[in-house]
C-alpha cells in the first residue's frame, strides 16, 4: 500500500492532527520542515488548519510519492470571528477546572451545566446577576422537571464559578439543596455475571467485564490502567487517582493475570492496557458501555445492565460470604464507611426466612 499522510481537523477547527508514517525518519523529517509539530497536549502531530500551511505540506509529500489526504473544510481559508463574551468566559472556567485537575467528567458536566446558566442569561453576564437571579433560574429548572441528581450538578457548577474563579465568599452563594433518595444498589446474581462473561468471546471486552466484577473497579479506572500498572510478582493491580484521586492496590486473581496477559499478547497496546481502533488512545466508555449491554442480551439478562452494577455485584458478592465491610470499603476506596453500608441493604446472608415458607401452602 502507498503511504500516505493524512490529516484530521482538530476539534478547534484550527488546526489539523497529522499522522504518517513515524517510523520512516526521511519522511517525518519532511514534514518537520514543513511546518508539522509535535503536540504534548495531543499527543501527536499537528499542523495549522490554513491554505499555506496544506500547501507547503503537499510541496513536502509530492518529491516523496506521498499521497496527502486532506478533509473537505469549507471555512479553511476563513478567519475564526472573535469569541463571545459568554464563549470567553466558558473557556476561562474550563481551564479553571482543568487546573484544578478536576476529573474529565467533572469538566464534561460543570461545563454543560454552565453553559445553560450563562446561555439562559445572555446578554447578561454572571456577574451582572444577584443572587435573587440565581435562585429564580434554579426555581424555574425545578418546575421544568429537573432531575435532583442535575439540580446538585447544577448548583455545584454555578458555585464553582463565583466561589472559585471569581473568588467570592462562599456563604454568597448557598442555595438550598433537594434531599438525595436513598436508592439501593442495582446488581446481578452470581449466576447472571457468569452467564454474563460466558457469553462475552472477545478477550480484549470480557477482560475489561471480568476487571469490573472481579476487582470492583469503575469505568474510569478500568479504562485508565495501563500495563505498568500490573504487578506480577506481588499479584496487585495498582488502580492510581482513582475518584478522589486516591490510589489503591488490589489483589490480582492469578486467572485474571492469564488473561491480561493474553489480551496484551494479541492487541499489544502502545499506552493504555485497553485501547480502542487508534493505537494510544485509550477504549471509549461509551463502546464499553455498548460491550456490557450487548452481553447482558446474549446473556438473556432483560432489565438494563452498566458496567457500574458489576461493581455493586463485587461489593455485596464479598459481603455475603462474610467479608469484613471495612476490608471491603478498602478495596472499593471509599472514603466513608457509610457509602459501603449501603450493600448491607441488599446483602441475602443475614436476612431472616419469610413466615409464609412456614405455612406448609
Amino acid at each position: 500500500m502507498k503511504p500516505a499522510v493524512t490529516l484530521r481537523l482538530c476539534e478547534s477547527r484550527t488546526g489539523f492532527q497529522v499522522f504518517f508514517p513515524y517510523s520512516d525518519v526521511v519522511v517525518r523529517t519532511a514534514l518537520l520542515a514543513a511546518g508539522v509539530r509535535y503536540s504534548a497536549p495531543m499527543r501527536g502531530y499537528v499542523l495549522p488548519a490554513t491554505p499555506e500551511a496544506v500547501a507547503q505540506l503537499q510541496a513536502a509529500c509530492a518529491p516523496l510519492g506521498l499521497a496527502l489526504q486532506v478533509p473537505p473544510v469549507p471555512a479553511l481559508a476563513k478567519e475564526l470571528p472573535a469569541p463571545t463574551p459568554q464563549e470567553a468566559l466558558l473557556s476561562r472556567y474550563s481551564q479553571h477546572i482543568a487546573l484544578k485537575r478536576y476529573s474529565p467528567q467533572t469538566l464534561k458536566n460543570y461545563r454543560g451545566a454552565f453553559l445553560q446558566f450563562i446561555s439562559y442569561h445572555a446578554p447578561r453576564l454572571p456577574l451582572e446577576l444577584s443572587r435573587q437571579d440565581v435562585l429564580d433560574y434554579l426555581a424555574q429548572r425545578v418546575a421544568a422537571g429537573l432531575s435532583e441528581a442535575y439540580q446538585n450538578t447544577l448548583i455545584n457548577a454555578i458555585k464553582f464559578y463565583y466561589e472559585q474563579v471569581e473568588g467570592q465568599p462562599r456563604q454568597y452563594y448557598e442555595v438550598p439543596r433537594p434531599k438525595r433518595p436513598l436508592q439501593n444498589p442495582k446488581l446481578l446474581a452470581k449466576e447472571e455475571v457468569k452467564d454474563l462473561l460466558l457469553s462475552t468471546d472477545n478477550l480484549k471486552h470480557r477482560a475489561m467485564l471480568m476487571l469490573a466484577y472481579g476487582l470492583g473497579l469503575r469505568l474510569g479506572e478500568v479504562l485508565a490502567l495501563t500495563p505498568t500498572d500490573i504487578d506480577a510478582r506481588r499479584m496487585v493491580l495498582y488502580v492510581r487517582a482513582g475518584k478522589g484521586k486516591k490510589d489503591r492496590d488490589l489483589p490480582l486473581p492469578d486467572s485474571l493475570l492469564q488473561l491480561l496477559r493474553e489480551q496484551y499478547r494479541q492487541f499489544r497496546p502502545v499506552t493504555f492496557l485497553f485501547e480502542g481502533q487508534r493505537p494510544g488512545e485509550p477504549y471509549s466508555e461509551r463502546s464499553l458501555q455498548l460491550v456490557v449491554k450487548q452481553a447482558a442480551e446474549r446473556a438473556g439478562i432483560r432489565r438494563t445492565v452498566t458496567l457500574h452494577m458489576l461493581r455493586h455485584s463485587y461489593a455485596t458478592h464479598l459481603l455475603e460470604a462474610g467479608t469484613d465491610i471495612r476490608i471491603i470499603q478498602n478495596l472499593l476506596g471509599h472514603s466513608s464507611i457509610k457509602t459501603t453500608e449501603i450493600y448491607t441493604h441488599v446483602a441475602q446472608h443475614n436476612r431472616p426466612a419469610s413466615p409464609l415458607d412456614t405455612l406448609g401452602l
